[in-house]
Parts: C-alpha cells; structure tokens; sequence
C-alpha cells in the first residue's frame, strides 16, 4: 500500500503540472492582445498625422495670395505633352474644348444673352439647293449620291419637288446610268400601272403626268 506521504507528493505534482500548462496556455493569448493594441495604436496615430497634414496643407493654400499663380517650369509642359499617347491628346483636346463652350456659354448667360445653336438646312432643301448647282454652277458642282437619292425617291411629289425643279430634273435624269436609271424607269412604269385608267384627284394626275414623261424620256 502507498504511504500518505507519497499520495500528497502525486497531488503537489499533478497541481504543478497543471499551473504551468495553463501558463503556457495564457502567455500567447496576452501576446496577441498587445499585438493588436499596438497595431490599433499605430493606426490611430497614422491617421491623426495624416488628418494634421492636411490641415497644415489647407491653411498654407488659404495663407497663399491668389493672385501669385503657379508658375510651370520651363519645358516641364513640354515633357508632359510629350508623354501623352494621341489617343490621350484628342481626349484632352474634346474636354478643352467642351469646357471653353460651357465657359462661353455662361458668360452669354450671365450678360443676359441666349446661344443660338445655328439649325442646318432640310434634307429637301438641301437636295433642291444640289439640283439647282448642277444646273447653273457646273463647274461648283459635285455628284452626291444622298441627294439624287431624295430627288428620285420624291420627284413625282409636287409638294416636295415644285413644277420648275421637276423640270430641271428631267435635264439631270438624261445623264443617269445603270442601276439608278433602271429603278427610276420601273418606279414610273409602277405608279402608271397602279393609278389605272382613272378617274384621278389632281395630285393624282400631277404624279401620273410625271410618271409618263419620265418613261418616255428613259426608254
């Protein structure tokens, strides 16, 4: 049987054993801590330097004249616009110039004044005004495929195209060619056949009397 005596020496070591297992337990978990309190600490202290930084930087930019602008180094201009891309020019050039306009149009404002966008012409104004080139100004003149597509497509409408231009397209249509001339000829053919034999209103009659001439002037 075992003595007392070495019953209390088996307890004293169990309670040692014990007590320093849970210190080597602890001592990590209160190493982290203060590692993340001084972690925490030094972010607290970047960012009030940071904070006093900037405010160092606004009272020097207040305490500034204004009327001392900033001088740009000589060929430090130069060396950034060598730097940039053309791609990046053209962008920089488009912001320029939309911020002049807007600039502009401010100080039209401020002094009371409206901007007039100026307003372009109607394409069958445009094409009449085409028309009209190529039978007086031949020399200024130039073929334009948009424009003979709108006379041919509403020639035979009188609201759109007078009597006296329709007149002058006859001359024009003496010189076309190919696939255009083709389609002018069937479009004609088409408008007599579908009017019939009648009876006509009278823009009814003004298309079928173009219709007719065009035929027989492209054969």
């Amino acid at each position: 049987m075992k003595s007392g005596l070495d019953v209390s020496v088996k307890k004293a070591t169990e309670i040692t054993a014990r007590k320093r297992k849970k210190t080597a337990i602890e001592v990590p978990e209160i190493s982290i801590k203060k590692e993340k309190c001084l972690k925490k600490r030094k972010r607290t202290q970047a960012a009030e330097e940071k904070t006093t930084t900037k405010k160092k930087k606004e009272k020097q930019e207040i305490a500034e004249p204004p009327s001392q602008p900033r001088v740009t180094p000589v060929g430090k201009e130069e060396e950034d616009d060598e730097e940039l891309s053309p791609e990046e020019r053209r962008m920089l050039d488009r912001k320029l110039k939309k911020l002049r306009k807007k600039d502009e149009k401010a100080a039209l404002k401020a002094d009371g004044k409206t901007v007039v966008k100026p307003t372009k012409p109607l394409a069958s104004q445009q094409a009449l005004d085409y028309l009209t080139c190529w039978d007086s100004n031949r020399k200024e003149w130039r073929f334009q495929k948009t424009r003979q597509t709108w006379l041919l497509q509403h020639m035979f409408d009188s609201e759109k195209m007078p009597d006296e231009s329709f007149t002058v397209l006859l001359l024009y249509l003496e010189g076309l060619r190919g696939a255009a001339r083709d389609t002018t000829v069937q479009k004609a053919e088409a408008l007599v056949k579908g009017l019939g034999d009648g009876p006509w209103n009278k823009e009814e009659q003004q298309k079928m009397q173009r219709a007719r001439e065009v035929i027989q002037l492209l054969p």
